[in-house]
């Protein structure tokens, strides 16, 4: 594939990410990614012969990733796990902000929609969100944390800004999270290295 064809196939994806995150995938049409792609309409199909279903998961593999990139530079830069918890917040909030409550959880809508399926977006939503816990739960044991206690401190804190998120979108307001980030700190803060979860 030349290079104007993994352009094009790029364009693809990443405008189906932003529909993807902004109106889910039951609302993403085909006719509304090719216009916002700038690509013909049978270009979608020439680079994903399996259609919607396929774009979808490769858009929601590219959103995944790109969070992931996020994560990670905060935790590899931060000076304690209370300072990467502030940033993490603080950055979810800047972007939830800068895009007017459009942008929340790339992933969150979706994956609500197809709970109830096998389908392959829900296979890949379930894969990204045990990612995204596996990545914190490796950091919170390289700050001294068991394994056990970095589990249920990366599931505590991805709960807890998951929920800020939604309802920040739907409130169009930051306070959703602010009020988290709090609940989120007193947790970083009262959460004993020398006691093992159960």
């Amino acid at each position: 594939m030349g290079s104007k064809g993994i352009s094009t196939k790029q364009k693809m994806i990443e405008a189906t990410a932003i529909s993807l995150e902004e109106n889910g995938y039951l609302a993403t049409g085909i006719n509304e990614i090719v216009q916002m792609a700038d690509i013909p309409k049978g270009s979608l199909y020439f680079h994903f012969p399996g259609g919607k279903e396929e774009l979808a998961s490769l858009a929601l593999k590219h959103s995944g990733r790109e969070f992931s990139a996020l994560f990670q530079k905060i935790l590899v830069t931060s000076s304690s796990p209370m300072d990467a918890t502030r940033r993490i917040f603080q950055a979810l909030e800047k972007r939830i902000v800068d895009s007017d409550f459009k942008k929340g959880c790339p992933i969150v809508i979706s994956a609500l929609e197809s709970m109830q399926t096998e389908s392959k977006v829900q296979s890949v939503c379930k894969s990204i969100y045990n990612e995204w816990i596996i990545g914190f739960e490796n950091y919170f044991i390289s700050q001294g944390y068991t394994k056990n206690q970095g589990h249920d401190l990366s599931v505590s804190l991805f709960a807890l800004w998951e929920g800020g998120l939604l309802l920040a979108k739907l409130q169009k307001s930051n306070i959703a999270l602010r009020s988290v980030l709090k609940i989120a700190e007193n947790l970083i803060s009262t959460f004993p290295k020398d006691n093992k979860a159960k």
